[in-house]
């Protein structure tokens, strides 16, 4: 899908400092960047059964991410050396040297201004790269990123307070404002927009124009290879006791998680939290709240990818 190219206005930003290392590892040069619940996980993994790429084997290591503002949205991703450690992070794809694209997926790239000049760390360190947006319908995709964030106890508010209030669900969906941010670092060529929706209902089209833009080969996928990934289920969580959220974030927690037994994990989660059924929780204000706050940001993303999306209308 072509992209427009726009004026830049941004200012200049240093180069990102990387640590000087001996590996003979390569760098990524192929980005997912989000969005946050568009369906990255499973963009991830068609791509990774091409022989031509190799994915990161951490799916997400928000390398490009300010570490400070890492560990304040996902502490237990910033303690891992791939988050913030060169060497750490060339070795994701330590079994990709052949490869002719090796890749991550961390949806933090495209959560501006919120992470902060990530495009421009990515620039600096990668240049040659290229960069793949895949986006859902904006309204839902932002009611999706509020129950992951209110699962994992970083969102207290109720749905339509949090929409109204806290502008990283209304940014992350304004698309515009974050194909920007890589454009303006970018040529638009290197840039490539996904739409979730027609990835859902025709999944081998959509990954062989994947596939062409990255002038790679034809590939014929296996059957199995096009399975859906990560479907959000039903139901959802909030703490039974107070302080769970920060127990589950604490370093801690992370060094008894690896030693327990899976059961015990599970069992210890369930006598934590109380699960209930998202369809008891009235979305209808928010929806309705973001569908027009939104709009004037859809087309302005629809005029910079020079098509209208359908599968967004009506919803």
């Amino acid at each position: 899908m072509n992209v427009r190219s726009q004026p830049c206005h941004a200012a200049s930003i240093s180069p990102v400092e990387i640590a000087q290392t001996s590996s003979d590892l390569l760098p990524p040069n192929l980005f997912i960047i989000g969005a946050s619940k568009s369906g990255s996980s499973a963009l991830y993994a068609y791509l990774a059964a091409h022989p031509d790429i190799c994915m990161s084997a951490e799916k997400e290591p928000c390398f490009f991410v300010d570490q400070a503002e890492l560990a304040s949205a996902w502490p237990i991703m910033a303690r891992r050396p791939c988050s913030h450690d060169w060497a750490a992070y060339l070795e994701l794809w330590k079994h990709g040297a052949q490869a002719r694209y090796r890749g991550e997926a961390s949806v933090y790239y495209s959560q501006a201004p919120h992470r902060s000049n990530v495009a421009a760390r990515i620039a600096a360190s990668c240049p040659e790269s290229r960069i793949i947006y895949i986006v859902r319908e904006p309204v839902t995709r932002a009611i999706g990123h509020y129950w992951q964030r209110f699962k994992e106890f970083q969102e207290p508010l109720d749905i339509e307070t949090a929409m109204r209030t806290n502008p990283l669900y209304r940014d992350t969906s304004d698309y515009a404002l974050q194909l920007q941010a890589y454009l303006d670092h970018f040529d638009a060529s290197r840039i490539h927009v996904v739409v979730a929706e027609e990835l859902r209902q025709h999944r081998a089209e959509t990954l062989a124009r994947c596939i062409d833009w990255l002038d790679l080969g034809s590939f014929a996928f296996h059957p199995s290879q096009l399975a859906d990934y990560h479907r959000s289920p039903p139901t959802s969580r909030r703490q039974r006791f107070p302080l769970v959220g920060r127990l589950r974030d604490s370093e801690a927690w992370a060094s008894a998680r690896k030693r327990l037994p899976g059961a015990i994990v599970e069992r210890l989660r369930r006598v934590s939290t109380v699960s209930f059924d998202k369809q008891e929780i009235d979305e209808s204000g928010a929806r309705a709240y973001l569908a027009s706050w939104l709009a004037p940001r859809r087309a302005a993303f629809e005029a910079m990818i020079g098509r209208r999306i359908p599968a967004w209308d009506g919803v």
